[in-house]
């Protein structure tokens, strides 16, 4: 299944290479202060996911950067990580290398890879992308073995938009409440589990702090002092350890993760 991509790592790319990543909002990037409360936020699911995938192999669909299914290799008996981001893939396969680590370059909804060949899948933060979540959904399941466990997150539209029939995200085409969510899992798996995400520690107290000051002190304040307390202290200093999960009050998590499991 492991693909030699290290001896020419754009052989099967658009061009033979591409610029570093940068920061679009489409998706995030490790080691960039001012993003670092959405990468813990999309780093932390993948934490979460690496007990279920110790010794399997993994697939994780929509891998963008790279970081999450070099994260589940040091895990997982293999990983293999699918985007259809040329450049995505041509930046992970230089910066991460591991004898069970390989990134392929397709379509989630049409991988190529072989039915069933895979005992865990992973996608985080990628289906409210999707102009057809159905299509991916098959896909998942076309190549979990019987027995196998998808994982899939996806941010709670109630909170990320409040009182909206459309996302306030523009690379977001529909989002999920809980219910919703979980709906649409059982329509391809009859075995769903949901739990949800939660900020904690200074993170929860900050949130607290936001909803009792419905004028938002922090936009009030002077811009300077406002770089000064958010850019370069309270954001680069969260980490996974301010997020929590749990599977009660999903109405009120940041972010939802579906457990499916494929019948067998």
């Amino acid at each position: 299944m492991i693909e030699d991509n290290h001896s020419d790592i754009a052989a099967d790319l658009p061009c033979s290479e591409y610029p570093p990543l940068e920061l679009t909002g489409e998706r995030t990037l490790p080691d960039i202060d001012e993003e670092n409360y959405w990468f813990q936020r999309h780093l932390v699911a993948y934490r979460f996911a690496l007990s279920f995938v110790r010794g399997k192999r993994v697939v994780d669909l929509g891998c963008g950067e790279g970081y999450g299914t070099d994260l589940l290799a040091g895990a997982a008996r293999e990983a293999v990580g699918v985007d259809l981001a040329p450049e995505a893939v041509y930046h992970a396969r230089r910066k991460y290398r591991r004898p069970n680590l390989s990134f392929r370059y397709a379509d989630i909804y049409e991988t190529g890879l072989m039915d069933a060949s895979f005992q865990a899948a992973v996608s985080f933060q990628v289906i409210e992308h999707l102009h057809h979540p159905e299509r991916f959904m098959e896909e998942a399941l076309r190549l979990l073995e019987p027995g196998g466990l998808l994982m899939v997150t996806t941010p709670n539209r109630l909170i990320l938009s409040p009182g909206r029939e459309t996302p306030i995200n523009p690379f977001h085409i529909f989002e999920f409440d809980h219910r919703q969510f979980e709906v649409f899992l059982r329509r391809f798996f009859e075995e769903v589990e949901v739990w949800g995400l939660f900020h904690s520690g200074m993170l929860e107290w900050h949130e607290r702090i936001m909803a009792w000051d419905r004028r938002y002190w922090r936009f009030r304040m002077p811009a300077a002092l406002n770089r000064l307390i958010y850019g370069r202290w309270f954001i680069p200093s969260l980490s996974i350890r301010h997020f929590s999960w749990r599977r009660r009050d999903l109405e009120s998590a940041q972010d939802f993760m579906g457990f499916c499991f494929k019948a067998g």
